[in-house]
């Protein structure tokens, strides 16, 4: 593999943020990546004062399985794909010896999709191209076959259920399915060779699933 190859794979994997351009940022243990269509640029940023522990693989297919750095093996069983929204089955089996939270805003630990499209060159936030799926609301019709997934699974326990991802106002194409389990601060830049340009960014530390 080349190393080209390797590091684009590296900086989707590790985290990805948008900024208020068309360039997306992506972070793994200290450094950040900036991913456009033309190439990989790395930006040395501060190191993480708390090493990330790596259990297995973190980028795939939707097919495969991942495992967080939490030690929690992930594999979606399911995609159902509608005109307005999207409904995900997951599930997740916690290698550890404690319980593990799966959806925490506070801590950010939650699942999201990444779109792509858009008119090259105009500015995009993440809020934009990023939408965080949630469980099924209690009026849905899908509820009762559809069990939302635990916000967190025990030791050793197993967790099954759906999240949804209301495509209504979405205006992008669905093509990642990102979780994402924290965040970190490091500068991004719309040209790495000015600093100028730079500017102190919110990454997410993701795994990653291609749709």
């Amino acid at each position: 593999m080349s190393s080209m190859k390797r590091r684009s794979v590296l900086s989707i994997g590790a985290g990805i943020a948008v900024m208020a351009v068309a360039v997306v940022v992506a972070v793994n243990q200290g450094w950040v990546f900036a991913d456009s269509s033309l190439g990989i640029v790395g930006l040395n940023a501060s190191p993480q004062p708390t090493p990330i522990h790596h259990y297995g693989a973190e980028y795939g297919a939707i097919t495969d399985t991942l495992t967080s750095p939490d030690n929690v093996t992930l594999h979606i069983v399911a995609v159902q794909r509608g005109t307005s929204e999207w409904l995900f089955h997951i599930h997740a089996h916690n290698n550890t010896g404690s319980s593990v939270p799966i959806l925490d805003a506070a801590t950010s630990h939650y699942f999201m999709i990444g779109g792509k499209g858009g008119i090259p060159g105009t500015p995009i936030t993440a809020d934009q191209i990023f939408l965080k799926l949630t469980p099924l609301a209690s009026s849905s019709a899908d509820l009762a076959t559809h069990p939302s997934l635990a916000a967190a699974v025990a030791s050793g326990a197993d967790s099954d259920g759906w999240l949804v991802a209301d495509l209504s106002n979405f205006k992008y194409t669905p093509f990642q399915l990102l979780y994402v389990y924290g965040t970190v601060t490091a500068p991004a830049c719309t040209n790495p060779d000015d600093q100028s340009t730079c500017q102190s960014s919110t990454g997410y530390r993701t795994i990653v699933w291609n749709l």
